[in-house]
């Protein structure tokens, strides 16, 4: 951990998965707080707040993160047809209870990115997360794009019409369903999520799928054997295509200690740069999906003491990369300029 006494760096941060607009649908909880100011925050405090989510506008501000990336996540045991209004439904709270003026931009475009920092406004994204809802339908996937869906992640942890997930013993890979969908999603600008999918699905995707692939919140496996976790050979080619992989806050993932600690965050990170990943590589942190964070990143907030702690350690030049220039790069390589 960084010595305290050290003046924070105000670094610009880029975080590739939250499950915000989750919370906000099933307990209601308010993305700005109601009055329409900003709850202070208490940067020093190492307790997760109950009632309140990790990534709300407040702590997102303080965590000086300026793209932001929201999951449309929702159970992967409701049916089809229910996850298809239930996402809806998320991508309307979106809309209406996060993108506000002056605060969170809807981004669809490189330009739009870009005119949100230079307004001072966080650069808003939505990505898929488990692709049930598309029922396997090309022309759902293209009304998703329409509403302003920048990223798929074909499954969560179980199997579903397009593919197996990583939790699914058969390892089966994608389903017909499933490759009609990639090949759908290389006709835009969009990319794949490879988080959460079952080792033979990745592979299947990497054989199909020649447009931009990341993995928004997954660790390294050879660090920490969890299936959640990337191997080696396809942290190398996510890097060879000049993708990009986030690593996540889950202590599950970083070690299996709860909670973990920054050290085992910088494990996977040493990992990954040993592999060539110095330019692509950032973070995805799971922050409201249920996760149990290293001791000091409980919130979003505290992206200013991993930020501190970063340059104590890498540098600033590359504790920027790793907080924001890597992933606004690869925005910059997956979406279009304009409409």
């Amino acid at each position: 951990m960084p010595d305290k006494g050290r003046d924070v760096v105000a670094l610009p941060v880029s975080d590739a998965h939250v499950d915000v607009l989750m919370r906000m649908l099933e307990e209601k909880l308010p993305f700005y707080p109601e009055d329409g100011t900003e709850t202070p925050v208490d940067s020093s405090s190492n307790v997760l707040e109950a009632g309140r989510m990790q990534a709300d506008f407040s702590f997102l501000r303080a965590g000086n993160v300026v793209t932001q990336v929201f999951a449309l996540f929702v159970s992967p045991h409701l049916s089809e047809d229910s996850q298809l209004v239930s996402v809806l439904r998320e991508i309307d709270c979106f809309y209406q209870g996060v993108v506000k003026h002056g605060r969170v931009r809807a981004a669809r475009t490189r330009k739009d990115v870009e005119s949100a920092h230079a307004a001072g406004e966080i650069a808003g994204i939505l990505s898929i997360e488990g692709a049930a809802c598309l029922l396997g339908d090309p022309a759902i996937l293209r009304m998703m794009y329409r509403l302003g869906v920048r990223g798929v992640g074909l499954t969560w942890n179980p199997a579903n019409r397009l593919a197996d997930g990583c939790q699914e013993p058969r390892d089966g890979g994608l389903t017909e369903a499933g490759r009609r969908i990639v090949a759908e999603i290389g006709k835009f600008p969009m990319w794949i999520d490879l988080a959460h999918l079952g080792d033979q699905s990745v592979r299947d995707v990497l054989s199909l799928h020649a447009g931009p692939i990341m993995a928004s919140h997954a660790n390294a496996r050879s660090v920490f054997g969890h299936p959640r976790n990337l191997p080696d050979e396809v942290i190398s080619e996510i890097i060879s295509r000049r993708g990009w992989m986030g690593l996540v806050f889950q202590s599950f993932f970083l070690s299996g200690d709860v909670p973990s600690s920054f050290e085992d965050l910088a494990r996977h990170i040493d990992h990954v740069l040993a592999l060539g990943g110095e330019d692509f590589l950032g973070f995805g942190s799971d922050f409201d999906g249920g996760i149990t964070p290293p001791v000091g990143l409980e919130n979003a907030s505290r992206y200013s003491t991993l930020s501190d702690w970063l340059c104590v350690r890498y540098g600033t030049e590359l504790a920027r990369k790793l907080l924001f220039d890597n992933f606004d790069n690869f925005l910059g390589r997956s979406l279009r300029e304009s409409p």
